[in-house]
This record gives C-alpha cells, structure tokens and sequence, in this order.
C-alpha cells in the first residue's frame, strides 16, 4: 500500500511539473495590410457561408477566412 501511494505521488508531480512546462498558445487571424473593420465583415461573413461540399463548421469556416486572405497565428500567452 505504502509503494502505490508513493507511485501515486510521484505520478501527481510529474503531471504537475509536465503541464507547467507545456507553453500555452492563443491564435487569432491575421492579414497584413488589412483595412480597419476588414477582419469583422469576413468573420460575419464566414459564419453565415453554407460551406463547400463536405465541410462543416470550423472546417468551413477556416476555408473561407484563407479565402478572403486570412491565416491562423499562434503566439505564446503571458
């Protein structure tokens, strides 16, 4: 009993020390060049677009905002 809840122990710190080391990311769109009030009518408009044949939701939505010149960044949160 006394090694399982060392093990147990030390899993939990492992866990622990893994999760903090692991960098969070936050991602947002981005185009360069983009006009103010640009990102705000492409997102209305890509959560209104039907999609293309096959895609759904974020799939589709993701296609359509590359459409109109947009991609995905990843920067690491404070």
């Amino acid at each position: 009993m006394n090694n399982l809840i060392r093990r147990l122990a030390w899993t939990l710190v492992i866990l622990e020390i893994t999760g903090c080391a692991m960098t969070k990311v936050q991602t947002s769109w981005s185009k360069p060049g983009a006009t103010p009030g640009e990102f705000e009518r492409v997102n209305a408009e890509c959560e209104n677009d039907p999609g293309m044949a096959g895609l759904k939701g974020a799939a589709s939505y993701d296609v359509c905002m590359q459409r109109h010149g947009w991609f995905l960044i990843e920067e690491p949160m404070p």
